[in-house]
Protein backbone atom coordinates (compact mmCIF):
# COMPACT_ATOMS: atom_id res chain seq x y z
CA UNK A 1 0.00 0.00 0.00
CA UNK A 2 0.95 3.59 -1.04
CA UNK A 3 2.02 5.72 2.48
CA UNK A 4 0.21 9.22 0.92
CA UNK A 5 -2.80 10.24 1.18
CA UNK A 6 -4.80 10.79 -2.01
CA UNK A 7 -7.36 13.88 -1.82
CA UNK A 8 -10.57 13.35 -2.71
CA UNK A 9 -11.31 15.00 -5.73
CA UNK A 10 -13.26 18.34 -5.54
CA UNK A 11 -16.64 17.86 -7.63
CA UNK A 12 -17.32 21.04 -9.81
CA UNK A 13 -19.99 23.28 -7.77
CA UNK A 14 -23.28 23.46 -9.83
CA UNK A 15 -25.78 26.07 -10.31
CA UNK A 16 -28.10 23.93 -7.74
CA UNK A 17 -25.71 23.82 -5.41
CA UNK A 18 -25.95 27.57 -4.92
CA UNK A 19 -29.82 27.36 -5.41
CA UNK A 20 -29.75 25.01 -2.37
CA UNK A 21 -27.73 27.28 -0.37
CA UNK A 22 -29.38 30.16 -1.37
CA UNK A 23 -32.75 28.56 -0.66
CA UNK A 24 -33.76 29.33 -4.50
CA UNK A 25 -35.07 27.77 -7.32
CA UNK A 26 -32.75 26.94 -10.20
CA UNK A 27 -34.72 29.41 -11.87
CA UNK A 28 -34.07 31.79 -9.88
CA UNK A 29 -30.32 31.45 -9.93
CA UNK A 30 -30.62 30.70 -13.75
CA UNK A 31 -32.34 34.57 -13.89
CA UNK A 32 -29.72 36.06 -11.43
CA UNK A 33 -26.60 34.45 -13.21
CA UNK A 34 -28.06 35.88 -16.82
CA UNK A 35 -28.38 39.31 -15.72
CA UNK A 36 -32.16 39.14 -15.41
CA UNK A 37 -32.01 40.57 -11.59
CA UNK A 38 -34.65 43.21 -12.07
CA UNK A 39 -37.28 39.86 -11.96
CA UNK A 40 -35.48 38.99 -8.32
CA UNK A 41 -36.24 40.35 -5.04
CA UNK A 42 -33.55 42.00 -2.96
CA UNK A 43 -33.28 39.30 -0.34
CA UNK A 44 -32.88 36.69 -2.89
CA UNK A 45 -31.07 38.53 -5.16
CA UNK A 46 -28.77 38.96 -1.82
CA UNK A 47 -28.49 35.29 -1.02
CA UNK A 48 -27.55 34.23 -4.33
CA UNK A 49 -24.55 36.86 -4.42
CA UNK A 50 -23.31 35.30 -0.81
CA UNK A 51 -23.40 31.38 -1.93
CA UNK A 52 -22.14 31.96 -5.30
CA UNK A 53 -19.13 33.98 -3.59
CA UNK A 54 -18.66 31.12 -0.49
CA UNK A 55 -18.87 28.39 -2.68
CA UNK A 56 -17.02 29.93 -5.48
CA UNK A 57 -19.06 29.41 -8.36
CA UNK A 58 -17.74 29.89 -11.48
CA UNK A 59 -20.36 29.34 -14.67
CA UNK A 60 -19.65 27.23 -17.61
CA UNK A 61 -19.47 29.87 -20.22
CA UNK A 62 -19.23 27.26 -23.00
CA UNK A 63 -22.30 25.34 -21.65
CA UNK A 64 -24.35 28.84 -21.62
CA UNK A 65 -23.04 29.51 -24.93
CA UNK A 66 -24.66 26.40 -26.33
CA UNK A 67 -28.14 26.58 -24.94
CA UNK A 68 -28.22 30.18 -26.65
CA UNK A 69 -26.78 28.64 -29.83
CA UNK A 70 -23.40 29.94 -29.00
CA UNK A 71 -20.11 29.28 -28.55
CA UNK A 72 -18.58 32.33 -27.26
CA UNK A 73 -15.40 31.90 -29.26
CA UNK A 74 -13.99 33.38 -32.29
CA UNK A 75 -11.17 31.46 -34.56
CA UNK A 76 -8.34 33.57 -36.15
CA UNK A 77 -5.98 32.53 -38.43
CA UNK A 78 -2.76 34.09 -38.93
CA UNK A 79 -0.52 33.88 -42.17
CA UNK A 80 2.75 34.72 -39.52
CA UNK A 81 2.39 34.82 -35.90
CA UNK A 82 6.61 35.95 -35.74
CA UNK A 83 5.27 39.58 -37.95
CA UNK A 84 4.72 42.43 -35.75
CA UNK A 85 1.90 43.34 -37.74
CA UNK A 86 0.13 40.46 -36.29
CA UNK A 87 0.77 40.25 -32.72
CA UNK A 88 -0.81 44.48 -32.63
CA UNK A 89 -3.88 42.92 -34.97
CA UNK A 90 -4.22 39.96 -32.49
CA UNK A 91 -4.38 42.59 -28.93
CA UNK A 92 -7.39 44.58 -31.10
CA UNK A 93 -9.13 41.37 -31.97
CA UNK A 94 -8.51 40.46 -28.68
CA UNK A 95 -9.94 43.62 -26.68
CA UNK A 96 -12.97 43.63 -29.16
CA UNK A 97 -13.58 40.18 -28.27
CA UNK A 98 -13.33 40.02 -24.19
CA UNK A 99 -15.80 43.63 -24.46
CA UNK A 100 -18.40 41.29 -25.68
CA UNK A 101 -18.10 38.70 -23.22
CA UNK A 102 -16.00 36.21 -25.89
CA UNK A 103 -12.88 34.71 -26.22
CA UNK A 104 -10.64 34.18 -29.33
CA UNK A 105 -8.86 30.59 -30.62
CA UNK A 106 -5.70 31.39 -32.51
CA UNK A 107 -4.30 29.41 -35.33
CA UNK A 108 -0.97 30.23 -37.30
CA UNK A 109 -0.99 28.89 -40.68
CA UNK A 110 3.49 30.24 -41.04
CA UNK A 111 1.36 30.76 -44.89
CA UNK A 112 0.95 27.18 -45.75
CA UNK A 113 -1.87 26.01 -47.62
CA UNK A 114 -2.59 22.90 -46.13
CA UNK A 115 -2.07 24.20 -42.49
CA UNK A 116 -4.88 26.81 -43.35
CA UNK A 117 -7.61 24.55 -44.29
CA UNK A 118 -6.49 22.02 -41.89
CA UNK A 119 -7.18 24.95 -38.63
CA UNK A 120 -10.09 26.41 -40.38
CA UNK A 121 -11.92 22.62 -40.15
CA UNK A 122 -10.57 22.42 -36.80
CA UNK A 123 -12.13 25.73 -35.45
CA UNK A 124 -16.12 24.71 -37.63
CA UNK A 125 -15.64 21.60 -35.33
CA UNK A 126 -15.56 23.69 -32.10
CA UNK A 127 -18.43 25.70 -33.21
CA UNK A 128 -17.04 28.95 -33.64
CA UNK A 129 -18.79 32.34 -33.84
CA UNK A 130 -17.47 33.82 -35.90
CA UNK A 131 -13.94 34.03 -38.17
CA UNK A 132 -11.21 36.03 -39.12
CA UNK A 133 -8.93 35.13 -41.84
CA UNK A 134 -5.59 36.72 -42.86
CA UNK A 135 -5.44 34.29 -45.72
CA UNK A 136 -2.55 32.60 -47.62
CA UNK A 137 -4.95 33.80 -50.42
CA UNK A 138 -4.26 29.70 -51.60
CA UNK A 139 -7.64 27.94 -50.24
CA UNK A 140 -10.12 30.30 -52.23
CA UNK A 141 -12.50 27.30 -53.21
CA UNK A 142 -12.84 25.86 -49.70
CA UNK A 143 -13.10 29.54 -48.14
CA UNK A 144 -15.89 29.96 -51.01
CA UNK A 145 -17.76 27.08 -49.37
CA UNK A 146 -17.95 29.07 -45.64
CA UNK A 147 -19.91 31.50 -47.81
CA UNK A 148 -22.96 28.92 -47.25
CA UNK A 149 -22.75 28.64 -43.65
CA UNK A 150 -24.18 30.83 -40.43
CA UNK A 151 -20.40 31.74 -39.47
CA UNK A 152 -19.72 35.55 -40.57
CA UNK A 153 -16.05 35.30 -41.82
CA UNK A 154 -13.69 38.82 -42.38
CA UNK A 155 -10.86 38.70 -44.36
CA UNK A 156 -7.78 40.74 -42.81
CA UNK A 157 -5.10 42.77 -44.79
CA UNK A 158 -5.39 40.50 -47.78
CA UNK A 159 -8.01 41.43 -49.97
CA UNK A 160 -9.55 38.22 -52.21
CA UNK A 161 -11.75 39.72 -54.54
CA UNK A 162 -13.71 36.25 -55.33
CA UNK A 163 -14.59 35.56 -51.95
CA UNK A 164 -18.00 37.31 -50.64
CA UNK A 165 -16.74 39.06 -47.43
CA UNK A 166 -16.09 41.81 -45.63
CA UNK A 167 -12.23 43.10 -45.86
CA UNK A 168 -10.46 45.12 -43.09
CA UNK A 169 -7.08 46.41 -44.25
CA UNK A 170 -5.35 49.53 -44.77
CA UNK A 171 -5.47 52.32 -47.72
CA UNK A 172 -1.79 50.59 -48.81
CA UNK A 173 -1.83 53.11 -51.96
CA UNK A 174 -2.55 55.83 -49.70
CA UNK A 175 0.46 54.68 -47.72
CA UNK A 176 3.16 54.12 -50.02
CA UNK A 177 2.84 56.96 -51.82
CA UNK A 178 2.66 59.48 -48.80
CA UNK A 179 6.53 57.75 -48.17
CA UNK A 180 7.69 57.59 -51.50
CA UNK A 181 6.78 61.56 -51.70
CA UNK A 182 8.69 62.10 -48.76
CA UNK A 183 11.72 60.58 -49.71
CA UNK A 184 11.42 62.15 -53.24
CA UNK A 185 10.61 65.44 -51.70
CA UNK A 186 13.95 65.41 -49.87
CA UNK A 187 15.81 64.96 -52.86
CA UNK A 188 16.30 60.95 -52.52
CA UNK A 189 16.79 59.11 -55.57
CA UNK A 190 17.81 56.76 -57.14
CA UNK A 191 14.97 54.86 -54.39
CA UNK A 192 14.93 50.66 -54.62
CA UNK A 193 11.59 48.55 -53.19
CA UNK A 194 12.49 45.39 -51.27
CA UNK A 195 9.54 42.99 -50.46
CA UNK A 196 9.08 40.34 -49.72
CA UNK A 197 7.74 37.39 -52.70
CA UNK A 198 4.48 38.74 -54.07
CA UNK A 199 3.01 35.76 -54.30
CA UNK A 200 -0.36 36.99 -55.25
CA UNK A 201 -0.36 38.79 -51.57
CA UNK A 202 -2.89 41.75 -52.46
CA UNK A 203 -1.32 43.87 -49.89
CA UNK A 204 2.46 43.53 -51.76
CA UNK A 205 0.60 43.86 -54.88
CA UNK A 206 -1.08 47.17 -54.13
CA UNK A 207 2.15 48.60 -52.58
CA UNK A 208 4.79 47.44 -55.44
CA UNK A 209 2.37 49.28 -58.24
CA UNK A 210 1.71 52.35 -56.45
CA UNK A 211 5.59 51.94 -55.97
CA UNK A 212 5.76 51.91 -59.81
CA UNK A 213 3.43 54.75 -60.75
CA UNK A 214 5.06 56.91 -58.72
CA UNK A 215 8.66 56.26 -59.48
CA UNK A 216 7.19 56.57 -63.25
CA UNK A 217 5.08 59.84 -63.29
CA UNK A 218 7.29 61.77 -60.22
CA UNK A 219 11.08 60.33 -60.56
CA UNK A 220 10.38 59.47 -64.55
CA UNK A 221 12.20 56.43 -63.92
CA UNK A 222 9.85 53.38 -66.62
CA UNK A 223 11.93 50.54 -64.50
CA UNK A 224 12.12 50.97 -60.68
CA UNK A 225 14.64 49.14 -58.72
CA UNK A 226 12.59 46.35 -57.33
CA UNK A 227 13.80 43.42 -54.90
CA UNK A 228 12.00 40.42 -54.26
CA UNK A 229 13.53 38.47 -51.35
CA UNK A 230 12.71 35.98 -48.80
CA UNK A 231 12.86 38.03 -45.71
CA UNK A 232 13.35 34.33 -43.74
CA UNK A 233 17.35 34.27 -45.02
CA UNK A 234 18.61 37.01 -43.72
CA UNK A 235 21.51 36.45 -46.44
CA UNK A 236 19.56 36.53 -49.44
CA UNK A 237 19.05 40.55 -48.38
CA UNK A 238 22.66 41.63 -48.26
CA UNK A 239 23.67 40.76 -51.87
CA UNK A 240 20.73 43.00 -53.66
CA UNK A 241 21.29 45.61 -51.54
CA UNK A 242 24.82 45.55 -52.26
CA UNK A 243 24.36 45.66 -55.94
CA UNK A 244 21.90 48.24 -55.57
CA UNK A 245 24.00 51.00 -53.60
CA UNK A 246 27.00 50.14 -56.15
CA UNK A 247 24.66 51.40 -59.05
CA UNK A 248 23.79 54.19 -57.22
CA UNK A 249 27.44 56.26 -56.63
CA UNK A 250 26.93 60.03 -56.59
CA UNK A 251 23.41 60.22 -56.16
CA UNK A 252 21.12 60.20 -52.56
CA UNK A 253 19.99 56.69 -52.95
CA UNK A 254 16.85 55.49 -50.22
CA UNK A 255 15.52 51.86 -49.76
CA UNK A 256 12.06 51.70 -48.93
CA UNK A 257 10.97 48.29 -46.98
CA UNK A 258 7.08 46.91 -47.48
CA UNK A 259 7.54 45.36 -44.25
CA UNK A 260 9.03 44.86 -40.81
CA UNK A 261 10.32 42.09 -41.16
CA UNK A 262 11.77 42.88 -44.40
CA UNK A 263 13.13 46.40 -42.59
CA UNK A 264 15.11 44.12 -40.37
CA UNK A 265 17.17 41.93 -43.02
CA UNK A 266 17.92 45.30 -44.72
CA UNK A 267 19.13 47.08 -41.14
CA UNK A 268 21.14 44.19 -40.75
CA UNK A 269 22.96 44.16 -44.31
CA UNK A 270 23.54 48.10 -43.87
CA UNK A 271 24.87 47.63 -40.61
CA UNK A 272 27.32 44.93 -42.41
CA UNK A 273 28.32 46.78 -45.19
CA UNK A 274 28.78 49.86 -42.80
CA UNK A 275 26.69 51.79 -44.73
CA UNK A 276 26.00 55.36 -42.85
CA UNK A 277 21.98 56.22 -42.42
CA UNK A 278 20.62 58.84 -44.05
CA UNK A 279 24.32 59.93 -45.27
CA UNK A 280 24.93 57.16 -47.30
CA UNK A 281 21.74 56.16 -47.62
CA UNK A 282 18.21 56.74 -46.97
CA UNK A 283 15.77 54.42 -45.21
CA UNK A 284 11.65 54.40 -44.91
CA UNK A 285 9.84 51.44 -44.02
CA UNK A 286 6.07 49.47 -43.44
CA UNK A 287 5.17 48.74 -40.21
CA UNK A 288 6.26 50.41 -36.69
CA UNK A 289 7.85 48.29 -34.05
CA UNK A 290 9.69 49.35 -31.22
CA UNK A 291 13.58 48.70 -32.60
CA UNK A 292 12.68 51.21 -35.63
CA UNK A 293 12.82 54.41 -33.41
CA UNK A 294 16.07 53.47 -31.70
CA UNK A 295 17.93 52.28 -34.93
CA UNK A 296 20.31 54.66 -37.09
CA UNK A 297 18.56 57.40 -34.58
CA UNK A 298 15.07 56.67 -35.61
CA UNK A 299 13.97 55.09 -39.12
CA UNK A 300 11.10 57.21 -40.82
CA UNK A 301 7.80 54.66 -40.78
CA UNK A 302 4.44 54.08 -42.61
CA UNK A 303 2.61 53.25 -38.94
CA UNK A 304 -0.15 50.61 -39.73
CA UNK A 305 -3.31 50.78 -38.16
CA UNK A 306 -2.77 47.47 -36.36
CA UNK A 307 -5.06 47.52 -33.61
CA UNK A 308 -7.94 49.57 -35.20
CA UNK A 309 -7.76 46.84 -37.90
CA UNK A 310 -8.17 43.84 -35.45
CA UNK A 311 -10.93 45.91 -33.48
CA UNK A 312 -12.66 46.87 -36.74
CA UNK A 313 -12.94 43.42 -37.84
CA UNK A 314 -13.73 42.05 -34.92
CA UNK A 315 -16.50 44.54 -34.46
CA UNK A 316 -17.81 43.11 -38.13
CA UNK A 317 -17.68 39.68 -36.93
CA UNK A 318 -20.07 40.84 -33.87
CA UNK A 319 -22.42 42.67 -36.90
CA UNK A 320 -22.94 40.01 -38.60
CA UNK A 321 -23.72 38.01 -35.21
CA UNK A 322 -26.75 40.61 -34.31
CA UNK A 323 -28.39 39.93 -38.09
CA UNK A 324 -26.51 41.74 -40.40
CA UNK A 325 -25.29 38.48 -42.29
CA UNK A 326 -27.29 39.21 -45.88
CA UNK A 327 -25.82 42.61 -46.26
CA UNK A 328 -23.33 42.78 -48.89
CA UNK A 329 -19.74 42.19 -48.34
CA UNK A 330 -17.78 45.47 -47.66
CA UNK A 331 -14.47 46.82 -47.82
CA UNK A 332 -12.87 48.75 -45.05
CA UNK A 333 -9.91 50.51 -45.81
CA UNK A 334 -7.87 52.23 -43.22
CA UNK A 335 -5.82 55.02 -43.44
CA UNK A 336 -2.01 55.08 -42.26
CA UNK A 337 0.21 57.24 -41.00
CA UNK A 338 3.42 58.61 -42.03
CA UNK A 339 6.17 59.04 -39.07
CA UNK A 340 8.99 60.79 -40.65
CA UNK A 341 11.91 60.18 -38.19
CA UNK A 342 16.36 60.79 -38.81
CA UNK A 343 16.34 58.13 -41.63
CA UNK A 344 14.91 60.09 -44.25
CA UNK A 345 15.91 63.41 -43.55
CA UNK A 346 18.49 65.01 -45.11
Amino acid sequence: MSDRCERPVRRPVTILDVARAAGVSKTTVSRYLSGQVHLLSDDARHRIERAVEELGYRPNQMARGLKRGRSGLVGMVVADISNPFTVDVLRGVEDECKSRGMNVLLCNTNNDQAQEREYIEMLQAHRIDGLIIHTTGLNNAFLRELAHQDIPVVLLDRKVPALPFDTVCVDNRQATRAALMHLLDQGFGPIAWFTEPIDGVSSRKERLETFRKVMEHHAGIPEPLIYEVPARMPSTVEGPLKNFLSTATGSRPAVCCANAVVALRVVHALSKLGMDVPRDVGMVMFDNPDWAALVFGGITVVEQPTYAMGVTAMRRVWERMQGQARLPASLIELPARLIIRRSSVR
